[in-house]
């Protein structure tokens, strides 16, 4: 019986990379053009992917385009993939990943009347395991990649059946090379078939990587040489009809890693800016849907949101987000999220005052504050706020004293501290105050202020907070975070400090050493004796906080060229400390981490897109989301995060991946030096940087929660409602029964009169329990990690199967 071997012919086009995005669109409309036209005279299906550059033609080429939709139903062009693009398959969020797939479908639907079934992801540079239920639940049963490539990655199979978190199976297939050298494509394709051990086998051909697809030589070549072939059976195909001819046995149940690991550090202010666009987008929803739900907002704010969903899809392609475009793409990557930031804050505020309309005026001399918590659950958190006083206050002798109270008139504990302006006046102020907020509404606090002679003869230094539960200390000396106890016990094994490794110019750190680790040559950054630069004239370690709320400690250290400061933030009401850095990068070829030796012995994990998995504790660049932990048992201990992904795990010490001195684009080349050494080439992330941290001694259970509260912080402004004719609002009450569960998000459903909720069990327990919205109960069963779909319509719960949008 010959050996079966299925061409799948395609044209691998980056929209952006090595160009920017207009030349992109160039490069899909000749290889497009060029598709059609070879269809005309062979017999051979074209298969090519991603929304994005079907758009392309549709906007720029319209003729182009209906002929494609022509070719389509002829079964000569099929639509593969059917995702959005082709994103980074490691540091999108599960309900990004859900976008993708289903943003995709929408469009191939309405516009081909197709929805595929295999997902494709040839070029990204790893896969996470949290992918094999999001495919499966999105209606799809294959899954095709390239990388990792098999000297990074060992599997029992290039054809094998991959294992969700939760249980979920479909059918991958590692491939070879997505592309051929132009007229030599009948050689490549015999080679690779050759090399295969299957009865049916799939080979990638047409020239890429930058468009070009099949050429006439190469098919004539193909029609001549290989289908001729009494050896083996070539068969011009598709990634389905291959799929349908193979059972594997082989099971792989783990991430698909690791793959250019610079890439989850190589260009941070984009990667800070999508978990940041990620997080409003979703904050959005919730408030607009909320705002629906309750007949705040007479319309639901679709197409804004869509615009800022295609925003995030497009700026999580997989050259985008690992940082490995040229400038030009970066800036690209920086407008996308920028102006979906802009979309989705827009909504986010238009539904903020639709609730507040049936909020009551302010009486005399309040100031109100109204938070919207945007999470399932009640919320008790330190909520900062700023504000003006009603006029400006120039008497120095009597400033202003507040006093902050709930909606029930009690008095919260609150703290005033360092507003963003700079004006030595009395005039805005920055409170920070405990508040107690209920699931998914509005919450009034009051804020009074008077004006009394100043009494207090000003801010003491303070290093150690100690109240019994929690002590933390911070060492005068060196600056550094030396202790962290909670009920007694110590979790950090030596300071908290900043470290930088010698690195190289590469963002994909493709050399096998980096594959082993990035960055060799630990070097600790020092207390800066006599800060200079933009520091110059701050003390090396001074108290800057200090009230109900936190204690607030900020020092000042320097590496090379490279400056930083850390604030530490020493809470008193809870086990938290955060610690926020703000790090000038002055070096090139350097990567710079922040290294928490950690005393707690147990497993490292890291979240993961619906998910959490195990991490390498071997010195191997990780990614992972919004939490690190080690998981002890009883307690672990966690480090969050608002928008890194990479780390490495060595000799009982996380070192969280920050920044990356590298090169714009600088990719490897055998036997040619990295980089023209002839002139300046640009760098990627020099100057200011900013990263958000806070550690946590906590239950492994409450770690989704903890991590979606610090990341999406409750919406908090100094507003007074408008007096006039309230509207009363319908009740929106949405409860969940088991602390364990977390909604990834609340939003409409297009073209259904329903309102979609995404519920997720993010723990290797199975979990009982329901989700109740306006006294309607519906109870619901989680196996481990397993993510579900409720609808909420006509006043009933209905669990769906798939992952509806």
């Amino acid at each position: 019986m010959k050996k079966e071997i299925h061409l799948v012919c395609n044209a691998h086009i980056d929209p952006v990379w090595q160009w920017d995005w207009a030349e992109g669109v160039s490069a899909v409309l000749s290889t497009f053009a060029s598709a059609v036209k070879l269809a005309e005279k062979f017999e051979y299906i074209f298969c090519h992917n991603e929304v994005t550059v079907y758009k392309y033609v549709e906007e720029y080429a319209p003729d182009l385009f209906e002929k494609i939709k022509a070719l389509v139903k002829q079964g000569k062009w099929h639509i593969m993939g059917g995702w959005y693009l082709q994103p980074d398959c490691n540091m999108p969020s599960g309900e990004s990943f859900v976008r993708q797939i289903k943003e995709g479908q929408r469009y191939f639907k309405e516009k081909f009347g197709v929805c595929p079934t295999t997902a494709i992801n040839f070029d990204p540079f790893g896969h996470t395991v949290g992918l094999v239920q999001i495919i499966k639940k999105c209606g799809q049963d294959s899954y095709l990649f390239m990388r990792p490539y098999p000297s990074q990655l060992s599997l029992p199979s290039e054809q094998f059946v991959w294992r969700g978190l939760d249980g979920s199976e479909i059918k991958a297939t590692r491939s070879g090379p997505y592309n051929s050298p132009l007229g030599k494509s009948a050689l490549c394709i015999k080679t690779q078939a050759e090399k295969q051990n299957f009865p049916v086998g799939v080979v990638l051909w047409g020239v890429g990587n930058h468009g070009g697809g099949p050429s006439k030589k190469d098919l004539e070549d193909i029609e001549n040489e290989l289908l001729p072939s009494t050896e083996i059976q070539y068969v011009h195909s598709t990634p389905e009809s291959f799929f349908a001819k193979i059972q594997p046995k082989e099971v792989v149940d783990t991430s698909l890693l690791t793959s250019m690991p610079g890439c989850y550090s190589s260009m941070y202010r984009v990667k800070k800016l999508h978990a940041l666009l990620e997080n409003e987008l979703y904050l959005a929803e919730k408030t607009a849907t909320v705002a629906y739900e309750t007949g705040a907002l007479k319309s639901y704010p679709f197409d804004e949101l869509r615009v800022a969903t295609e925003d995030l899809l497009n700026a999580e392609f997989h050259d985008i987000l690992p940082g490995t475009v040229v400038q030009s793409g970066e800036e690209s990557a920086f407008r996308f999220l920028e102006h979906g930031l802009l979309e989705a804050e827009r909504v986010k505020i238009r539904a903020y005052f639709a609730l507040l309309s049936a909020e009551k005026p302010a009486t005399e001399g309040e100031y109100p504050v109204v938070v919207f918590n945007p999470h399932p659950y009640e919320l008790t958190e330190n909520i900062e706020c700023e504000f003006s006083l009603a006029d400006q206050n120039w008497d120095e002798e009597n400033p202003s004293v507040l006093r902050v109270v709930d909606g029930d008139g009690n008095p919260v504990p609150y703290q005033i501290v360092k507003e963003e302006s700079n004006l030595t006046l009395d005039w805005r102020k920055r409170v920070v105050f405990r508040a107690k907020l209920p699931a998914l509404q509005l919450s009034r606090f009051s804020v009074f202020v008077e004006f009394k002679k100043k009494t207090d003869g000003g801010r003491q230094e303070s290093f150690v907070f100690d109240n019994g539960k929690k002590r933390v200390e911070i060492n005068p000396e060196t600056g550094l975070l030396t202790s962290y106890q909670v009920d007694g016990k110590e979790y950090l094994n030596a300071p908290i400090e900043l470290v930088s490794f010698d690195d190289n110019a590469d963002p994909w750190a493709m050399d096998e050493t980096q594959q082993r680790r990035v960055g060799e040559n630990e070097s600790a950054f020092v207390l800066s004796k006599t800060p200079s630069g933009v520091f110059k004239g701050m003390k090396s370690v001074q108290t800057v906080e200090d009230g109900d709320i936190y204690l607030g400690v900020e020092a000042f250290f320097e590496q090379g060229s490279t400056k930083a400061r850390i604030l530490y933030k020493i809470y008193k009401n809870n086990d938290f400390v955060d610690v926020d850095i703000t790090l000038y990068l002055g070096d090139v070829n350097k990567i710079v981490k922040l290294k928490t030796p950690i005393k707690l012995q147990g497993e490292l994990i890291g979240q993961t897109a619906y998910g959490t998995q195990p991490l390498f504790t071997d010195a191997r660049e990780n990614v992972a989301h919004r939490f690190v932990a080690v998981d002890g048992g009883q307690n672990a201990f966690a480090v969050f995060n608002q928008g890194v992904y990479g780390n490495h795990y060595e000799k009982g010490a996380l070192y969280t991946s920050l920044v990356r001195g590298v090169t714009y684009c600088a990719h490897p080349i055998p036997d040619r030096p990295l980089l023209p050494t002839d002139r300046f080439t640009k760098k990627v992330d020099q100057g200011e940087n900013a990263f958000s941290f806070r550690l946590a001694v906590t239950k492994r259970e409450a770690l989704e929660r903890q991590s979606s509260a610090f990341a999406m912080k409750p919406f908090a402004l100094n507003v007074f409602p408008v007096d006039g004719e309230k509207t009363a609002q319908k009740p929106f009450a949405l409860r969940l029964g088991d602390e364990t569960v977390t909604m990834s998000a609340l939003k409409r459903m297009e073209g259904r009169d329903a309102t979609v909720l995404r519920l997720f069990n993010n723990t290797p327990n199975s979990v009982e329990t329901y989700v109740e919205v306006n006294g309607e109960k519906l109870p619901l069963s989680f196996t481990k990690y397993e993510v579900k779909t409720v609808l909420y319509e006509k006043g009933k719960l209905k669990e769906e199967y798939e992952l509806l949008v």
